[in-house]
């Protein structure tokens, strides 16, 4: 009992020494909204009903999340196996035993029924302990499986985001096809009035070539894509008929972020460590608690009936309870040894908790100096556009005027298109950050 008084739980101070930053290291300053993000469905933050419903069908049906959620099931079970070893055990024996000890002895029938109980009390708080390391190692399950939801959503978001920006590349591409076309045509048309030499139409016969080929990678890359989209959403084939609507616009602008301290609580792949730890300290006691003696407590009750050479006797009830005491004395070090095996344990849980919060943190800065990066390039790219544009209708109305040639207008078209491809990809390039801004800051789905 005095042992039992000394032995204490493990301590519950803090698992790690690393310094929690107060405020985030990159200024995002104008960039940020006041619009806070979606802390669970944030990616209805898009205003996309096509988006959200492939992810939310990917939240059902993606293979990876349904064995995850068969680990946490298991996990659930191995906690209620491991409550039931401290609570007192009940079973109940029968045997019917017919023959003789030796060639002497007479014939004899013994029927025999038993009920017997036995409990190990949880003096020392072993028992409590492993099932508090059950109970943590279910808790991880089910963090990992929330984390694997995050990753699963912003996966599902990536691949179509990357989609809907190649469809739309590919349709610039074929009207810069078709610009070209037309040029060749009016260049054709130049080099036989004697205007030109053939130079021209093979340089352009070229680039023709090489708009035509960057259009079937568009188109390959998009069928990948799409593919790649089919197993998150736990399909064989691409989902089909996809329209690609327009997004809500400012969906891609920085959500108001959160501080440091306040992501690391949210992030589901930081408290899965977390419990990590609480359960490898957890068998540490355990593993500390086996150098303390073990009681059992046992009772047994059964009624026989013995039958000699055709005489019955009349049944006999038997009692019987007892207390055992066992304490180890020398066993070479085993339990020394498993006691150095599980404090090594929850040191690698400590620093595997610690790298948690490292990658967390610097996981979330990077993706919001992406997004920063994407929303100024974007910016430049849209100026560069509406220069474009602007050029595209001043050649129009001078060739309308008879001041320029319809080579210059094609020209100018074909200037303005590649800088709309580009203005694509941007815009591609901020949707994909915006999403990984998103899946870094949060919290469960």
């Amino acid at each position: 009992m005095l042992l039992g008084g000394c032995s204490t739980a493990p301590p519950a101070s803090s698992p790690t020494s690393l310094d929690t930053p107060q405020a985030w290291s990159v200024d995002v300053g104008a960039e940020s909204s006041s619009k806070p993000m979606t802390a669970t469905a944030w990616w209805r933050d898009f205003g996309n009903a096509e988006l959200n419903a492939l992810v939310e069908s990917a939240l059902l049906a993606n293979t990876d999340l349904r064995i995850a959620a068969t680990r946490v099931a298991q996990a659930r079970a191995l906690v209620e196996s491991t409550d039931a070893d401290r609570y007192p055990q009940l079973g109940l024996a029968a045997s019917l035993q017919r023959g003789r000890d030796s060639s002497a002895d007479p014939k004899a029938n013994v029927g025999r029924g038993a009920l017997r109980a036995s409990w190990e009390p949880d003096i020392f708080g072993d028992k409590g302990l492993a099932s508090l390391a059950a109970e943590r190692d279910a808790d991880g399950a089910e963090l990992t499986r929330q984390a694997l939801r995050v990753a699963v959503a912003g996966e599902v978001m990536t691949a179509y985001f990357d989609a809907q920006s190649l469809v739309r590349r590919e349709a610039v591409g074929r009207s810069s096809v078709e610009t070209l076309e037309r040029l060749i045509d009016v260049t054709h048309r130049r080099f036989q009035a004697g205007q030109i030499n053939k130079l021209d139409i093979d340089r352009l016969e070229a680039e023709l070539g090489l708009e035509r080929a960057n259009i079937a990678q568009l188109k390959g890359a998009r069928e990948v894509r799409l593919r790649q989209m089919a197993v998150l959403l736990g399909r064989s084939n691409p989902p089909m008929g996809l329209t690609f609507p327009s997004n809500d616009k400012g969906s891609s602008a920085m959500p108001a972020l959160i501080l440091p301290i306040e992501l690391l609580e949210r992030r589901p792949d930081v408290r899965g460590p977390a419990r990590a730890i609480e359960a490898a300290v957890a068998r540490l006691g355990v593993a500390k608690r086996d150098l303390y003696p073990r009681i059992t407590l046992d009772w047994s009750g059964s009624k026989e009936r013995l039958s000699i050479g055709g005489a019955s006797a009349s049944p006999t009830t038997v009692i019987g309870y007892g207390v055992a005491l066992s304490l180890p004395v020398f066993d070479g070090g085993r339990i020394r040894a498993n006691i150095e095996i599980h404090d090594a344990k929850a040191q690698e849980a400590m620093l595997v908790y610690e790298k948690a919060m490292l990658v967390a943190l610097a996981d979330a800065e990077a993706a919001v100096v992406q997004l920063a990066s994407a929303s100024e390039s974007v910016a430049a790219l849209e100026t560069a556009q509406a220069a474009g544009a602007t050029a595209v209708t001043k050649s129009e109305r001078l060739f309308n005027a008879g001041l320029v040639d319809i080579n210059t207008v094609l020209a100018t078209r074909r200037s303005y298109l590649k800088g709309y491809d580009g203005l694509l990809q941007g815009q591609g390039a901020q949707l994909t950050a915006a999403v990984a801004v998103r899946r870094a800051f949060a919290g469960r789905v």
